[in-house]
């Protein structure tokens, strides 16, 4: 098989193109191709980190660049293999990874402060029991509704109020 053959065919097997459409919820995406007379390819499933026990729903929106693998039959028979991220200056640094959102939310690993930070737009929910088996400092105002209970000494410095009077 001489190198052009192979060329030719490898083109048609891989391919970049343009997410078109997006659907989270069957994990497919369909691709324009405009090198091809913008061809746009039959549902394709998408690529995902994880699987068994761990999955994610991380897929191209509608915009992105992605890359495509192909069966060579054609472009309805294939996967798509992920987005390409085509930003100049990708968030964070290189000791991070992590996610980061549009709203500005991230959370990410710093390898190099051994930290993982969390970030978010409109708060945390925990669902679930949380245990801190470290120190917790917390710099605001803490809420709850319920008892506290505590084993061990409080120290307050500062006043303590009931009712909206100082005890």
């Amino acid at each position: 098989m001489g190198v052009r053959k192979f060329s030719s065919e490898f083109r048609n097997i891989f391919r970049i193109g343009v997410c078109s459409t997006s659907d989270p919820a069957t994990g497919t995406i369909t691709a324009v191709f405009e090198d091809r007379e913008d061809m746009v390819s039959g549902d394709l499933p998408v690529l995902t980190r994880g699987g068994g026990w761990a999955r994610s729903n991380d897929i191209p929106e509608p915009g992105q660049e992605v890359a495509c693998l192909f069966l060579a039959n054609g472009i309805s028979d294939g996967i798509c293999l992920g987005a390409i991220d085509d930003d100049e200056d990708p968030p964070g640094t290189p000791d991070q990874r992590g996610v980061w959102f549009e709203d500005g939310s991230y959370a990410y690993y710093d390898r190099s402060t051994k930290r993982l930070i969390v970030k978010p737009a409109g708060g945390v929910m925990l669902d679930g029991d949380v245990t801190i088996s470290g120190k917790l400092t917390v710099d605001g105002d803490v809420a709850h509704g319920g008892s506290v209970k505590i084993a061990g000494n409080l120290v307050v410095d500062g006043g303590i109020t009931r009712g909206g009077e100082g005890i």
